[in-house]
This record gives C-alpha cells, sequence and structure tokens, in this order.
C-alpha cells in the first residue's frame, strides 16, 4: 500500500508540473503579445541618450523583469527637434538578446539611466510636440506605450524643452525618400509658415528636388550623395586594378605610410592626372610626421588642381591645426555648403560630403558658434553614425561641453 501510494502521489506531482508549465508557457506567449500585461511586472532599466537634447534624435528603452529572466522592452526612436517618434517596438528578449540589444544603441550614443516617470513624460512630451505640428507617432507606438502602465509622468519635476532654438527642426532621416521629405516640410510650411522653422536635408536629382520642394516658400540647398565613384573624372578612367592598388594604398597610409610613399611616387608619375594619388601622398607625409614634404606634396595638389575639394579640405585642416582660422573662408570663397562651393555639381561622394562637412564643424567651433558647429554635426551623422570622423567630432564638440559644464560645476565649490 506504502509503495502505490508513492507512485500516486509521484503521477500527481508529476501531473501538477506539467499543469504548471502550461500555465507558465501561456502566460509567456500573453506576455510576448500584450504589452499592458507585461506593465504589471517590475521596473527594469529606464534608458535615454546622454545628448539625447543635444543631437535631437536617439533612442529611449524601458525595460520589465518578467518571470523566469526574460525582459519586456519598450524601445522608441525619439526625434524632440521635430517629428515626435519615429519609431517604435515592443519585444520580449531573453537577458542576453537585450543586453545585446542595449550594446548596439550604445555603440552610436552613450545612454543613462532616469526615473520612470521622466522617461514617460519624455516619450509623451515629444508626440504631444509633433501633434501640434502636424504629425503623429510611429504605428507602433500605442502597443509599445502599453508598457508604460501606471507610470506617473506627472511626477516627474524635469521640464522638457522640444524644437531647436524655439522652432521646429527638421533634419532629413536616411530612411525616409524625397516625396516623405516632401510632405514634411509642406505641413511645416503650412502650418508654421516658410518661416517657422528650421530644416536640414540633403536631396537628389533635379526631378527629385522638385517633387520635395515644388513651392518656393521651402527652398532647399540640395544634392545627390552616392558611394559610386562619380563621373567622368581622371580616377575613374584609371583601369580597375590601379583602383583597387590606391584602395589598398589608402589604409596603408595609416598602417604603413612609408612603404605606402614608396609605392604612390611611382603611381603619381604614371598617371599625374588624378587628384586622389597626392591627396594620398600628402595623407601619408602627415602620418608619417614628415611636415616638409607634407607641405610641399599640398602646395603642389593645389597648384595642380585647385578646385579639388580633398585639396581644399587638407589646406583647410593645415590651417585649423595651426590656428589659422581666418584663412578658412578664403579657402572656401565664402562658401559653407558645397552646392554653393560648386553650384555646377549635382552629385557628391559620401567621403566628400563627410569630410567637408567634418572641417566646417571644427571652423565654427574653433569661432565659438556652437550651433552651426552642431548642425554639421548632425549632417554628419545622419550620413554616417559609425563613421571614424562623425565620432571624431562628437567628441570635440560634446568632450567640450562636458569640460565646460565641469569647470561650472567646480567654480559654484
Amino acid at each position: 500500500m506504502a509503495l502505490d501510494e508513492k507512485r500516486r502521489q509521484k503521477k500527481l506531482a508529476k501531473k501538477a508540473a506539467e499543469r504548471k508549465a502550461r500555465q507558465a508557457s501561456k502566460s509567456s506567449s500573453a506576455r510576448t503579445d500584450s504589452a499592458a500585461l507585461a506593465a504589471q511586472f517590475p521596473i527594469g532599466d529606464c534608458l535615454v541618450p546622454t545628448s539625447l537634447f543635444e543631437e535631437g534624435i536617439g533612442h529611449v528603452v524601458l525595460t520589465r523583469a518578467l518571470p523566469g529572466g526574460d525582459v519586456a522592452v519598450a524601445g522608441f526612436l525619439v526625434d524632440t527637434y521635430c517629428l515626435g517618434v519615429k519609431n517604435a517596438l515592443y519585444r520580449v528578449f531573453s537577458s542576453t538578446e537585450f543586453e545585446f540589444y542595449r550594446r548596439q544603441i550604445e555603440q552610436h550614443t552613450p545612454l543613462e539611466s532616469i526615473h520612470p516617470s521622466c522617461l514617460r513624460k519624455l516619450v509623451e512630451g515629444a508626440v504631444r510636440y509633433a501633434r501640434d505640428l502636424g504629425f503623429q507617432p510611429h504605428s507602433d507606438y500605442a502597443r509599445a506605450a502599453r508598457l508604460f502602465g501606471d507610470i506617473d509622468a506627472a511626477a516627474c519635476p524635469v521640464r522638457y524643452s522640444y524644437g531647436k532654438d524655439g522652432k521646429p527642426f527638421y533634419i532629413n532621416g536616411p530612411n525616409e525618400t524625397f516625396a516623405q521629405s516632401r510632405r514634411i516640410l509642406e505641413t511645416l510650411a503650412r502650418n508654421l509658415g516658410p518661416d517657422g522653422f528650421h530644416h536640414l536635408t540633403a536631396i537628389g536629382s533635379p526631378e527629385e528636388r522638385a517633387l520635395a520642394a515644388p513651392d518656393r516658400s521651402v527652398h532647399l540647398i540640395s544634392y545627390q550623395i552616392s558611394d559610386e565613384p562619380l563621373g567622368d573624372s581622371a580616377y575613374a578612367r584609371l583601369p580597375q586594378s590601379v583602383k583597387d592598388e590606391l584602395e589598398e594604398l589608402y589604409y596603408q597610409v595609416t598602417d604603413n605610410p612609408r612603404e605606402a610613399i614608396a609605392a604612390l611616387g611611382p603611381m603619381i608619375e604614371r598617371y599625374p592626372d588624378v587628384p586622389q594619388i597626392h591627396n594620398h601622398l600628402h595623407a601619408a607625409y602627415t602620418v608619417l610626421g614628415d611636415k616638409a614634404n607634407a607641405q610641399r606634396v599640398l602646395d603642389e595638389t593645389l597648384e595642380r588642381f585647385p578646385d579639388y575639394l580633398f585639396g581644399r579640405i587638407a589646406q583647410a585642416n593645415d590651417c585649423l591645426q595651426r590656428g589659422e582660422i581666418d584663412r578658412i573662408p578664403e579657402i572656401f570663397e565664402g562658401n559653407y555648403d558645397l552646392k554653393l562651393l560648386y553650384p555646377e555639381r549635382e552629385c557628391f561622394h559620401t567621403s566628400e560630403v563627410l569630410h567637408f562637412g567634418a572641417v566646417m564643424a571644427r571652423y565654427f567651433h574653433a569661432r565659438g558658434e556652437k550651433d552651426r558647429a552642431e548642425m554639421y554635426y548632425k549632417m554628419l551623422h545622419q550620413i554616417d553614425p559609425n563613421h571614424q570622423t562623425t565620432h571624431m567630432i562628437h567628441r570635440l564638440l560634446h568632450s567640450t561641453r562636458l569640460a565646460a559644464l565641469l569647470r561650472k560645476l567646480a567654480a559654484k565649490r
């Protein structure tokens, strides 16, 4: 009898365990599908970019800890300057998956923790600001926002201000089509008037520009940006084998400048009309610390190719390095936009836009015009947030701000 009773108890325990597992599976499935159900669990992380209001856009993340170790995540791509919540998601991640997701965000910008009430207030404030301008949040916003649950935004003492310098500031994103940019600009112009907002856009061909801004009240200085070799240039006519060699030398300039110099000299003799080769040689001497030869090659490059953009950029960087900032307007003929500098061109290579934007950011930073420097940084960030040039300008602008803040705090002690 005792043995039969033990067997019966084991069977009952097994059935109870199976029933519990089914219930847990059901509960987990419900939580995966419903942010509202997940909102009953404890709050985990409340993360925002440290420079969200300086950069105007960034990922805001709220998590809740689910039973079993999973993490319910609501993520919002928040544009504090104009469009509110541009993207949103609700997902249930494992702890490992969430850490990967978090690291992906932190590759672009550092994150900091804030109070849950402030996170909700920040996100909902951005949504209200955008709605007042005529823009609705992303279609997944309502679902993701259910994870807020009973978080009380009114408990946050922080006051958030949206827009830039008292006006909406629209920067077209890399995933926005020209038609979308047109609709956004038309909405802003219709609701605020042509002078009621700021905008920074890079738009493509003449046909696309006509589509994007058919009305003179919305004026764009615009051009196409491409990763492909441009036009009927001397570089484009090089044999493919030489292009491949030149691409390898581009990296060798940094890693082994002496070997790069040895290879670039004969290449210039064979192809004297290709300014990129001269530019690589100047860069190699610069990396090597050979200032005399670097200056000699730069002077020769500018004399032979006076309109070569990278020659001008190299000259401007040299002037900035020496503190000769008053020479920059002369180098670029008083033009601070590529289309104004080269009005006949409809397309620029990505590297041209990035390096020109970087030198402009450095110039205006040196002049103390922080907002204009920040504008060029935002352009770099929109084009390629992971490029080393973008990171360099971010460090220049934001480390300076941090140092100023630390000095201010120290002065108050």
